[in-house]
């Protein structure tokens, strides 16, 4: 009974541990693209406005810059967790080009609740998402399925967008950081489709 006790108490502390995978995310094929300590993996070029600090990515100073990741992928499901400041303004961008604009060659997914036009949870000047309001400097969950045109975005376990759109089939994820407004992640996984 102990030993059992024992077994069930490290499976659930496993599974609430910040970016790590779980036995059964292992063998359905989920991969960390967050380590919890290091960018591996992530390119902000020669800036250093991004860093990995107690288990989480981070940007709260210096410069706008986005992180990019140094793969593409193409179909998937991607969680993430955030953690905005308040009026923070912030994105995932989803299948964006190593050049030009990622929101333009690519889609940015919101996290920004203030936005008039595209609130959190939608694709910016593609999809608008139904009204949600996530609390600042608390955490939250976004699971993204984007299988060729179709993408389902899923925030804390209500889908907010369910959508089509063709415009990107591949590309680069990037984690925005705007000047002055702190924004953090943890917890990225991938699982390709």
């Amino acid at each position: 009974m102990k030993l059992t006790l024992a077994v069930l108490l490290s499976v659930c502390s496993l599974a609430a541990q910040p970016n790590a995978l779980t036995p059964k995310e292992k063998a359905d094929g989920w991969i960390l693209l967050f380590d919890g300590k290091t960018l591996t993996g992530w390119d902000q070029g020669t800036q250093s406005t991004w860093r990995a600090q107690d288990g989480v990515l981070v940007a709260d100073t210096g410069d706008a810059l986005n992180l990019r990741s140094t793969a593409t992928y193409s179909d998937f499901i991607l969680k993430i967790d955030f953690r905005n400041s308040p009026k923070g303004n912030s994105g995932v961008f989803l299948r964006s080009a190593l050049e030009g604009k990622p929101e333009v060659t690519g889609y940015e997914l919101q996290v920004w609740n203030e936005s008039p036009t595209f609130p959190t949870g939608s694709l910016v000047n593609t999809v608008k998402a139904k009204p949600v309001s996530p609390a600042a400097d608390e955490w939250h969950t976004y699971e993204v399925t984007a299988q060729g045109d179709h993408y389902v975005v899923v925030l804390d376990g209500d889908t907010v967008l369910d959508a089509h759109d063709g415009k990107s089939k591949e590309g680069y994820f990037l984690l925005q950081y705007n000047r002055g407004r702190k924004i953090e992640f943890r917890n990225i996984k991938l699982k390709k489709l």
